[in-house]
């Protein structure tokens, strides 16, 4: 019999080389969260969630210093792939609890993260953090650029060596993809599909146009920011958002039976054009 250590927050069990994979405890991870990321807003210290979120009204479009980034990602992307969330108080009782949840991952080992620029623009509460496969919290100390059209954001966390994703070239439409996610809480949910097509959201008073990506690999509430991954572990897109179409309905009521779920992701051009450096910035 072959055994492996397995992380605090997963089950303990022996694995053998035909035995089941690694459980994960998604109430140990979110009681880690809440714990975690409530010590940090006891020390006052660093940005609430109230505070980020009001960064994100007057943010860049490109990171304003150059950025080296890794040329390969980790062995096992899951690694590199966090949950992020805020902390607040009821005013019933004295603990920080957990508000919603979402998904981020690294882009660099010094703690360069990405997720949904909605993710930060609409959270509320004490300090924000991330929280890896194993329970540890790194505090978010700052956002450092975005673009709510493309819906994506780049953030830093008070973190070293951490593993990491590397950006990929375009999928093609067939290519087969997979997510790493958080729907409703059940963590580190793994999802796999194809790329369906891309699309143009035209432009608005209030919005540019901009090029978006569907997948078929599934995800839900919670999944926000999950990166989607090629065969090669590289990063080729991001969660959004979902559609959901109905037939219509005959009866009177405003919506029939559910036919289908389109689910938007951020393509990977988006995510490299934050990090692009102009003539003009030298």
């Amino acid at each position: 019999m072959v055994t492996v250590k397995i992380p605090a927050l997963f089950l303990a069990a022996s694995v053998s080389l035909s035995a089941s994979p690694m459980v994960v405890n998604d109430s140990k991870l979110l009681a880690a969260l809440e714990k975690g990321v409530g010590a940090f807003a006891e020390e006052g210290e660093l940005p609430s969630a109230d505070d980020l979120a009001k960064a994100m009204e007057d943010l860049p479009e490109r990171l304003e210093e150059p950025v080296k980034l890794p040329q390969a990602g980790a062995a096992e992307p899951a690694e590199a792939v966090f949950v992020i969330g805020s902390v607040y108080k009821c005013g019933k009782c004295d603990r920080w609890h957990p508000g919603g949840v979402a998904t981020a991952w690294a882009l660099s080992p010094d703690g360069l993260m990405v997720t949904n620029f909605h993710v930060i623009e609409n959270a509320k509460g004490g300090a924000m953090a991330v929280l890896d496969h194993t329970g540890k919290p790194y505090p978010v100390t700052e956002v450092l650029a975005g673009n709510r059209d493309a819906d994506v954001a780049l953030f830093r966390v008070r973190a070293e060596n951490l593993p990491t994703l590397s950006l990929g070239e375009p999928a093609k439409i067939g290519d087969k993809v997979h997510v790493i996610s958080h729907p409703n809480r059940r963590f580190f949910m793994h999802t796999f599909g194809e790329v369906a097509r891309y699309h143009l959201r035209p432009a608005r008073k209030d919005r540019k146009a901009s090029t978006w990506m569907s997948i078929t690999a599934d995800y839900a509430k919670g999944s926000s920011g999950g990166p989607v991954l090629d065969a090669d572990g590289a990063v080729v897109g991001m969660v959004a958002s979902t559609q959901s179409i109905y037939y219509e309905s005959n009866n009177g009521q405003p919506k029939g039976p559910l036919q289908m779920v389109v689910k938007n992701c951020v393509p990977v051009a988006a995510i490299a054009k934050l990090l692009e450096r102009t003539d003009k910035d030298g």
